[in-house]
């Protein structure tokens, strides 16, 4: 599991580079944007360094609300699906 999922989600994660570091691979700048650990990432960077490139702190905040969000109803409408049926 950690080499199939964890492992590339990651060093695809922003967590060793910022964000803005993947200009030179412009297709590879926004794939990684499907991954929330990029925003996690970026929001931290943001906060304890704030000299560094990183990505907006209102975007990293949205992406962050809307993935919780996400996430939260395919959880709860899975957990019903079990739980009443």
């Amino acid at each position: 599991m950690f080499g199939v999922i964890l492992a590339p989600m990651i060093f695809f994660g922003c967590a060793y580079y910022p964000w803005q570091g993947l200009s030179a691979v412009p297709i590879m700048k926004y794939a990684v944007l499907i991954n929330p650990l990029v925003y996690v990432a970026e929001g931290m960077r943001a906060s304890l360094t704030p000299g560094a490139p990183h990505m907006s702190l209102g975007i990293v905040v949205l992406a962050l609300i809307l993935i919780t969000g996400l996430f939260w109803t395919l959880g709860m409408r899975s957990f019903m699906k079990r739980a009443v049926g």
